[in-house]
């Protein structure tokens, strides 16, 4: 079985990138630690490739300040990676500054406005827009001996980590989107696992379910931020599947009509109105940490919508068995069933660190080293760097349930989604609106009118 599963994983990293002779990429992994540590023995001790004649050991004592946001079993995965490097370094010190999704853009950014930023800090892409005219704020990764760059996609490299012209981080993760699915609910109310949805058949089967078990959910999700939630995940995805684009193109114009965004935002309303999915007040309690809502854990949820990164959280929250995944929902009078597949997540270094190298080099052992990506396994996902993925694929810590997703994502890649819908500004407008829509505030049609004009004008600004 390992062997299968890994060779999917090869089939999906091929797929999403060149590997110019090397026969490993971003693989999939196990979220528990135990069964990367016992993996760990087996690989020798390296120096990461491109850290050239610098050795951390030379520069003295130091002490670094790294910044990221995830789940608990992320931040337990990093804090195992760092202790590691600090054993190999003692004169290094590694301070981990973490928190939920919620919030850290704005705290990053506070912190780069008053020169107070840490020496890494984990990135996501959706920000590149935000960074540009201040790209100069990180080191360049393509320019700095202590990093080979051909060790990562260069697609990953070039689409998701550059802003004019500087590569501002390296990609951390290779993720693959879907439903994150609670097998007890599905069990219960008798649906296949392998069922895949459509908006108008969940909102069917799922209002039926919530009239004769009131406390019942099919879907959960948050009213989220600029990158998840509900505008992201229901509006724009609907859009997408129904229509065949996103509704705003990379020139910062709203391309989906009136027509269009009506029937989106009347999906997202009766999905709410119908109980299909949990009340919205609810579930934005869990933003970030859906596996902790009760109901998820009680059975109550059928399933969330989230990426390959989240899947050892939620299985780890469900009993031994009780947790599946499933292709992402689409519009049922819609032929686009392609899947989001992305490597957002950075690691970028701040180019006014006091000790730029040391960070540097930090930076690229996390990335790269065998043993590091044993400890860090897949909780961001699959590592983008060839060697990492050829240490998990090698000690068979993969995941059956992210390479699935994968397989199923690199089988029909969505097209990316134009940065500009991911501006924290012109997000804000757009999950205002949509939380209307959800609360009855707005009609469908209303809110149609309201993001035409009121988000247009926005993107005119920032654009």
């Amino acid at each position: 079985m390992k062997k299968r599963i890994a060779s999917m994983a090869l089939v999906s990293a091929l797929v999403m990138g060149t590997l110019a002779g090397c026969s490993n990429q971003a693989p999939t992994s196990t979220s528990q630690p135990d069964e990367s540590s016992t993996a760990q023995s087996t690989l020798p001790e390296s120096e990461p490739a491109g850290s050239g004649e610098f050795s951390p050991a030379d520069a003295g004592n130091v002490t670094l300040r790294f910044a990221w946001w995830g789940s608990d079993a992320r931040h337990e995965a990093t804090l195992k990676a760092m202790d590691l490097y600090m054993k190999l370094y003692p004169n290094v010190t590694i301070e981990g500054e973490y928190q939920g999704y919620d919030g850290y853009q704005q705290k990053l950014m506070t912190q780069f406005a008053g020169g107070t930023e840490p020496d890494l800090m984990q990135l996501d892409y959706y920000w590149n827009p935000e960074w540009k005219g201040q790209e100069n704020l990180f080191v360049d990764m393509a320019n700095t001996p202590l990093v080979n760059l051909s060790q990562f996609q260069k697609s990953a490299i070039d689409d998701y980590m550059t802003v004019n012209g500087k590569v501002i981080g390296l990609p951390m993760n290779s993720s693959g989107f879907g439903v994150m699915i609670n097998k007890a609910f599905f069990d219960k109310h008798s649906i296949p696992v392998d069922t895949v949805w459509t908006w108008e058949d969940m909102i069917e089967a799922g209002g039926k379910i919530n009239k004769e078990n009131p406390g019942d959910h099919l879907l959960a999700i948050e009213s989220g931020t600029t990158t998840g939630g509900i505008c992201p995940f229901i509006l724009n995805a609907y859009v997408y599947s129904r229509y065949g684009h996103y509704w705003a193109d990379e020139n910062g114009k709203i391309i989906a009509s009136k027509e269009e965004l009506t029937n989106a935002f009347d999906i997202l309303q009766q999905l709410f109105v119908s109980g299909t999915a949990q009340p919205l007040g609810e579930a934005s309690l869990f933003t970030g940490q859906m596996e902790q809502n009760p109901k998820w854990i009680n059975g109550e949820i059928g399933f969330t919508v989230d990426w390959t990164a989240t899947v050892g959280k939620y299985k780890a929250s469900l009993p031994e068995g009780q947790f599946a995944v499933g292709k992402p929902p689409f519009a049922k009078n819609g032929d686009n069933q392609d899947i989001r597949l992305v490597a957002g997540m950075g690691l970028g270094v701040s180019a006014r660190s006091k000790n730029v190298e040391v960070a540097t080099h930090f930076a690229n052992w996390l990335m790269s080293d065998p043993d590091a990506s044993l400890l860090m396994g897949t909780q961001r996902s699959v590592p983008n760097n060839f060697q990492a993925f050829k240490a998990l694929v090698d000690a068979g810590a993969i995941s059956e349930e992210i390479t699935q997703m994968l397989d199923w994502a690199e089988t029909a890649p969505a097209a990316p989604v134009p940065l500009i819908e991911f501006n924290s500004e012109v997000g804000d407008i757009a999950k205002d609106i949509c939380e209307q829509v959800v609360y009855g505030q707005l009609t469908p049609e209303q809110a149609a009118d309201r993001f035409l004009t009121d988000v247009q004008a926005k993107m005119d600004t920032v654009r």
